[in-house]
């Protein structure tokens, strides 16, 4: 990560903004800043789905820029509209399964909007059904809640309950998402999918290793993200940018690189 090496943990600089972090570490965590990544990315996706519905052969489209931003605002406002009547449940401690149907059925609403266009468009609504099943797949993901213990500079997980049911549910929701994105002809979902799979079936054979937990909640976001860029280009700038802001934040306030692309977490100085 070049701030931390343009800012290393030793310097006199670090120590000074480290003192001045808080506000904006508050800022992202009580606004949970994070968890835009899925929703842009649902919005985009849906966005993808309508022009692949109009266009099969699209590809590196930059003439959506403008609908899209306003995709990903309307998205963004009906995101903490949810939150702040706590509909959409970001709580820290485990869901009921009627939580986490509900909380699939609010994300897709972001991926709703995405599909969303004023002049008439021929929509496949069987279509939806591949995204919808992978993302109740990925809500799944998120029932582990990782944290990061300064003292002890160590990844911690909240329980290592019922990952044969969330994981070997969530293997069967991918697959599901694979298979109907191969009939209805959508390389999009069904390729996500595929590639997805791996780390639900990873976790599932080998549990209770924080590093299959960040890559489990981390991959499969980013496969969906980058597959929506194929179509829309110039959502990698939103992307990028809410991904340096972020990691940004959290090494200024802990020293360590998160989120990261490491793949081997001995060290912190591993996550890069």
């Amino acid at each position: 990560m070049l701030i931390s090496r343009l800012i290393p943990k030793t310097s006199n600089n670090y120590k000074s903004l480290n003192e001045k972090i808080d506000l904006y570490y508050d800022f992202l965590v009580s606004n949970h800043l994070t968890c835009l990544f899925a929703v842009w990315s649902l919005t985009i996706a849906g966005y993808v789905y309508l022009l692949g519905q109009i266009d099969r052969y699209s590809y590196w489209d930059w003439n959506g820029f403008y609908e899209g931003i306003i995709k990903l605002i309307i998205s963004t406002i009906l995101f903490y509209v949810l939150v702040r009547s706590n509909l959409l449940k970001q709580e820290n401690n485990r869901l009921s399964y009627i939580d986490i149907i509900l909380n699939s059925g609010y994300y897709f609403s972001f991926f709703i909007i995405g599909t969303i266009r004023i002049d008439s468009a021929d929509i496949s609504l069987f279509g939806y059904a591949p995204y919808f099943s992978f993302i109740l797949a990925a809500i799944l993901f998120y029932e582990y809640k990782i944290s990061y213990d300064v003292e002890n500079n160590d990844w911690l997980v909240d329980s290592w309950e019922n990952t044969p049911i969330y994981m070997g549910s969530s293997i069967s929701l991918i697959f599901t998402s694979f298979y109907l994105g191969y009939v209805f002809d959508d390389p999009i979902i069904s390729t996500v999918s595929i590639v997805s799979i791996f780390f639900p079936l990873v976790m599932y054979v080998w549990p209770n290793h924080v590093r299959h937990v960040k890559r489990l909640q981390f991959f499969p976001l980013f496969t969906f993200a980058m597959f929506a860029c194929i179509r829309a280009p110039w959502f990698f700038i939103f992307l990028l940018t809410l991904f340096f802001i972020v990691r940004t934040i959290n090494y200024l306030k802990f020293g360590i690189v998160y989120p990261s692309f490491g793949v081997h977490l001995e060290e912190m100085s591993d996550d890069v």
